[in-house]
């Protein structure tokens, strides 16, 4: 509990100082999406990211929100399934997570994503005990949550 907690609260702190930028006005005609619809990121995604060693995995990652709280479920690889849970903040989205290792005992992590377009989230990861490097995880937006999915 205590390592949950100490997770977050680095995650916060660098949200804290690594603020998004303000949301820009867009024309009329623009191609991207307009900054409301990025506001609902709930859904399924595809997920696919790149370990050290250059190792690439795949996956996919459900989002959904409970009041304030965000809530992910990846399912990566043969049956490697795992839940976190996520601070919004802007344009970011930061996501601790716990699962079982193998050999390594419990594995704590956190995620940090860049929420864009589509949407579409743009992230680096990391874990304790881990090689003490950041790995690239990219989650693109399938579809969106089914009435009997959300909380």
């Amino acid at each position: 509990m205590v390592r949950k907690t100490i997770l977050a609260l680095i995650a916060l702190s660098f949200l804290a100082a690594n603020r998004p930028d303000p949301p820009v006005a867009r024309a009329k005609g623009d191609k991207l999406t307009p900054d409301h619809e990025l506001s609902d990121i709930t859904g399924y995604y595809t997920c696919k990211g790149q370990e050290v060693g250059g190792k690439s995995y795949s996956g996919i990652a459900v989002i959904s929100k409970k009041n304030d709280v965000y809530l992910i479920q990846w399912v990566v690889g043969p049956g490697s399934t795992f839940l976190g849970v996520g601070i919004r903040q802007g344009n970011t989205l930061a996501a601790s997570w716990a699962m079982r290792g193998e050999k390594a005992g419990l594995i704590r992590g956190i995620n940090l994503y860049k929420i864009e377009p589509g949407p579409r989230l743009i992230g680096q990861w990391t874990t304790l005990p881990g090689p003490g490097v950041y790995q690239t995880e990219t989650l693109t937006f399938l579809k969106g949550l089914d009435p009997s999915d959300a909380e």
